[in-house]
């Protein structure tokens, strides 16, 4: 018995005196690892229903806004459409400084207050409008505000949040391609929203953006956490130099080549982003297609639940097959035929059509390989999260000012001289898919996080 005791309490100093590295049991570096990886992957969770709600708020209007504003020209769809186009542009404008300004402050006191300031500002700028529908001035004004804020904390906070999160360039990767999932969610229930709201009148939809509003501000105060740690954050120094609207040249002056041509590639892909065409589509598939609001919803829900399929299944499939270069080649290239071919004539076939091979890199999902590889050179080369995150969402604000102001005047123009305005689509392909894809074919492979074929073949 004697034996039996010594020999067990000998494998048992054996088993405790191990080293870490054979023992089965994890060692307390293992445990911490493990619990910081759950903390992260809890704040992305979170951060993507943040974004979710913002892009309900974001396209609940997607049908009411271009409606009231043509009720408030008096049935004037030329006027309407410029008087979207312009106010869009002016986010765009306005998106400048405000993203610098919020960018480099989120550097210093934490992203949790730009999550927050979207939701607070559409609670009470959704309650205006229902209250006050009839007014135009207050009406475009309410717009600018809501769209101005909601894509700050949409676009600045989540991308300087996932930036604090992931720790490698595919970790940000794939947090990316789950935001392209939350939106397509959005994209699914919310028209259910507005076509139920539109029932009860145009301004009801107003109601609703403040309702969700609410919603998301709860949120954001309960649950949402602060992904940048106090000793991660810089010293808070807002002189002339650091609020610079135009401090993104930056990128220009004191990056590589490689960040500033990457940065203007993904820019220019933004010509096809969702929100630009937002207005000129509605009138197309209203005016011309001659959809009613129901036929519009479905289309929305079912283009929805396509994008979600897509950034969730087909795109991670595809970027996990070919390297980024091989990727955004393939999306630039469906982007550039779908948005030539669209608007050819007013036909719903072609239109539905078209819109299966922009499916792999729909609103944005072409830009997600080099956008991460953009981020981890700013990184790299001394730029704060923050800071990058705001110069990137300055130049796609530019873009956001510019394409809906041009769609929106080609196509009154267009439209005015009798010609076919679905040809505002073929001027927004070539500048969103096939302009970058020459900046593309311009790079370098190594500029790109690729390896050279011939130097993959030659190992083999």
């Amino acid at each position: 018995q004697g034996f039996k005791f010594h020999c067990g309490h000998s494998f048992r100093s054996l088993r405790w005196n191990m080293p870490a590295a054979l023992s089965k049991e994890p060692s307390a570096d293992d445990a911490a690892e493990e619990k910081k990886r759950l903390a992260r992957k809890r704040a992305g969770l979170i951060v993507c229903m943040s974004s979710s709600l913002s892009v309900c708020q974001h396209i609940m209007t997607v049908q009411t806004e271009p409606r009231l504003v043509m009720n408030l020209c008096n049935g004037d769809v030329a006027a309407a459409s410029r008087l979207l186009g312009n106010t869009s542009g002016i986010v765009g404008l306005l998106s400048i400084l405000v993203n610098q300004f919020g960018g480099r402050l989120s550097d210093s006191v934490g992203r949790k207050p730009g999550f927050m300031i979207g939701p607070v500002m559409n609670v009470l700028l959704g309650w205006l409008v229902f209250k006050n529908s009839h007014n135009r001035r207050l009406v475009l004004t309410c717009r600018i505000l809501r769209l101005l804020f909601t894509t700050f904390s949409n676009t600045v906070m989540v991308d300087a949040a996932l930036a604090d999160v992931c720790t490698t360039p595919q970790e940000l990767e794939h947090a990316k391609s789950q935001i392209q999932v939350a939106t397509g969610a959005a994209m699914l229930i919310t028209p259910f929203v507005e076509a139920k709201l539109l029932e009860k009148g145009l301004h009801w939809v107003y109601l609703g953006v403040s309702g969700v509003a609410a919603v998301h501000t709860c949120l954001s105060c309960l649950c949402l956490p602060e992904t940048l740690v106090p000793s991660a954050r810089s010293q808070a120094k807002m002189d002339l130099v650091s609020v610079n609207p135009f401090g993104f040249i930056r990128i220009f002056t004191e990056g590589s080549r490689a960040l500033w041509q990457l940065t203007v590639l993904t820019t220019f892909q933004m010509f096809l982003e969702g929100k630009n065409i937002s207005d000129i589509a509605q009138n197309w598939v209203r005016d011309h297609l001659k959809w009613s609001v129901t036929g519009i919803r479905n289309f929305v829900i079912i283009y929805g639940a396509l994008c979600t399929l897509s950034c969730g299944s087909l795109a991670p499939r595809l970027r996990s097959r070919l390297d980024a270069k091989d990727f955004t080649t393939l999306t630039n290239s469906l982007n550039a035929g779908a948005f030539l071919v669209r608007g050819l004539k007013a036909s719903t076939v072609l239109w539905l059509v078209a819109m299966v091979p922009m499916l792999p890199g729909v609103n944005g999902t072409c830009a997600i390989p080099l956008k991460a590889q953009a981020t981890r050179l700013a990184i790299e080369q001394g730029f704060g999260k923050g800071e990058y995150s705001a110069w990137a969402n300055n130049m796609r604000a530019i873009v956001g000012s510019i394409a809906p102001m041009m769609y929106g005047q080609v196509y009154a123009g267009l439209a005015k001289k009798g010609m076919n305005p679905g040809l505002s689509f073929a001027v927004a392909g070539v500048l969103g898919a096939i302009v970058p894809q020459i900046m593309l074919m311009a790079m370098k492979d190594s500029d790109l996080g690729v390896v050279p074929k011939a130097a993959v073949v030659a190992a083999r």
